[in-house]
Formats: structure tokens, sequence, C-alpha cells
């Protein structure tokens, strides 16, 4: 337990310290702007993996288009959203679920406020429609967005997937933003924290993320259907996952 220890010291330190800087977010939003709001979570989320011995290999950065996108990321780990935020740089918002342990956490909630991330109810359709629909408005308005299509946890789902199926819906988000979707494949992350709940014992190994190319294929035929799609980028997270572990 001691590097989750070390890890949720950090957390706490570093939220009380900037919440100087949260409260002038709050109180004057359109005074600063999306990259500043967005910088304290990216330094954030890169000391803390560095302060539990879990290094980032970040692989394709450079593929990502400077228009606003839509990462899609498979979910094996607890850890997998500090990933995401040390990953990317750039403002990102993304879809939490919708439960009371994400939505009232003290603090968190507000940062996730500020960058844009969205609840999305999983138990009722004309909610999550609503959710998939803010999110497009938020990439239409140039601020990109992130979501994990599993929609849970792959081995929660299937403890037997590599990477478990996608709810289809997710991707509709950028059928509705017209954007490019950029998948993102986490590597490694199952063994670093054990558990399901926010509190849970963190192990300290190498990570690999790596940026796919972007796909366009919705946007050149809006009448793919994403089930379709959504098979495509599970299988070729698959098989980079697969070749990572075959190294």
């Amino acid at each position: 337990m001691l590097n989750y220890i070390k890890f949720a010291t950090y957390q706490f330190i570093g939220f009380s310290l900037a919440l100087p800087k949260l409260i002038k977010f709050k109180k004057s939003p359109e005074k600063f702007s999306s990259i500043e709001k967005f910088s304290f979570l990216n330094n954030q989320a890169k000391k803390s993996l560095d302060f539990i011995n879990i290094k980032l290999t970040i692989l394709g950065k450079d593929k990502i288009p400077e228009e606003p996108v839509l990462f899609v990321m498979n979910h094996a780990s607890m850890l997998d959203s500090f990933i995401l935020m040390a990953s990317v740089d750039r403002p990102v918002g993304c879809l939490i679920a919708d439960e009371p342990v994400w939505k009232n956490m003290p603090i968190i909630k507000d940062w996730a406020n500020i960058i844009k991330c969205i609840y999305i109810n999983r138990s009722n359709n004309r909610e999550g429609i609503k959710s998939i629909l803010e999110a497009s408005k938020n990439i239409l308005s140039g601020h990109s967005m992130a979501v994990f299509p599993e929609g849970d946890l792959t081995w929660i789902k299937d403890p037997n997937a590599i990477v478990s199926d996608f709810r289809n819906g997710a991707l509709k988000i950028a059928y509705k933003a017209n954007c490019p979707i950029v998948p993102l494949v986490i590597k490694n992350s199952r063994d670093i924290y054990e558990g399901f709940e926010p509190i849970g014992k963190i192990h300290s190994h190498p990570v690999e993320v790596e940026f796919l190319d972007p796909i366009y294929d919705h946007i050149n035929n809006s009448k793919l259907k994403s089930a379709h799609l959504s098979n495509d980028i599970k299988n070729k997270m698959i098989d980079k996952i697969k070749d990572f572990r075959n190294k």
C-alpha cells in the first residue's frame, strides 16, 4: 500500500496548493485560456506517475491532427485517466460515468467541470444521448474530447478480453461533431492498479501509450455504421497490445 499512500498524499498536496488557481478559474473563467486551465492537470498527472515510478513511453503523438478530435481509449486500469492527462498535450475533456463516487468527489469535480468533462448516464438512453450531443458541441467549439468506449474496465466486463466490446454510441460523438477519431492504446496498465475502487494497491510498471493514425472513415462515409467502426478500432488496439506483449 506504500505506493498508494504516496500517490494519495501527492494528490492531496497538489490539489490543495492549486486551490487559489481553482478559485480564480471558477470566479472568472473567461479570463483564462483552455490551455491555462488544463496545464495544471497535465503537470499533476505527469508528476504523479513519476512519483510512483510509472514510466510513460508515448508513441505517435505527431499523428494527432491540429483540429479538435475525439480520443478513443481502451480502459484496463483505474489510473488510465492520469495516463490520458499525462499523454495529451492539449486541453481535453472526458466522458465520465455518472456515478456518485466520481460526480461528488470534492475539488476533483470542479476541475472536471473546468476542462469540460461530461457525465454520462449509461442506464438511461435518453440522458446518454444528451451527453453525447454535449460532447460533440464541445468539439465543434474547438475543445477535444476523450472517451473510454468499453464503458467499464476491460477485465470487469470480460476477464479474458484484451479489449472488451465497445458501446457503439460513444463514437456517435465524432459523427455528430464531424471530427477525426484518434485511437489511443494504453499498454500494460492492467497491473499498475489492483482493484476497482478509488482505494487500491499501486504497482510500479512501465506503461506504453500509442496514438494510432487518425480515422476519417465516418466523415468520408456518413452511412458507415458505428458498430463496424467500433469493431475495427478495437481490433487495431488488440493488435498493438499483442505486439507489445510479444516484444
